[in-house]
């Protein structure tokens, strides 16, 4: 597996955006139904949310999931790990269920009440956001470690020049 490098954090941190961005128009959505909910919204998300879900959840899984042991005891690491996997795999079933409520009230057949639809969107947002402030939080930590060690690094090869 390759070393992290800050582009890869960039990446991530732009999926974590997108997803964000994603999160407050579901939740606008969610709080003003019933309305009209235009078709071209629906369509990109449906489109974009799974696709992003997959590159983010790789990237995770390569730059935080891969590194907690530069911040956490055996213990807390496979804790972390398995809050972050079963966050990846609630947000993937989520987003699915998601994508075919968003495709149907575009099309203007979904046959969820609007309370169902407001609380499938909610759940899904929530649990997203409470995702991604934790992988955030899990980032920084393993940034700054990795940057640590790198100093380290540099620090024992000037030594031994």
């Amino acid at each position: 597996m390759k070393k992290p490098t800050a582009t890869d954090f960039i990446e991530l941190e732009r999926c974590y955006d997108q997803l964000m961005s994603w999160c407050d128009v579901l939740h606008a959505i969610a709080d003003f139904l019933p309305c009209h909910i235009d078709e071209g919204l629906c369509e990109r998300i449906s489109d974009g949310l799974l696709p992003l879900l997959q590159t983010t959840h790789g990237l995770e899984e390569r730059l935080i999931s891969s590194e907690l042991r530069l911040i956490l005891d055996a213990a807390e690491e496979a804790s972390a790990v398995e809050r972050l996997r079963a966050g990846r795999l609630f947000g993937h079933g989520a987003a699915r269920d998601v994508v075919i409520t968003l495709e149907t009230l575009g099309e203007g057949r979904c046959r969820l009440s609007w309370e169902a639809v407001g609380y499938q969107l909610r759940s899904f947002f929530c649990s997203t956001r409470s995702h991604v402030r934790f992988a955030r939080e899990m980032m920084g930590l393993v940034r700054r470690a990795m940057g640590a060690a790198n100093l380290e690094d540099a620090a024992d090869q000037t030594e031994a020049a």
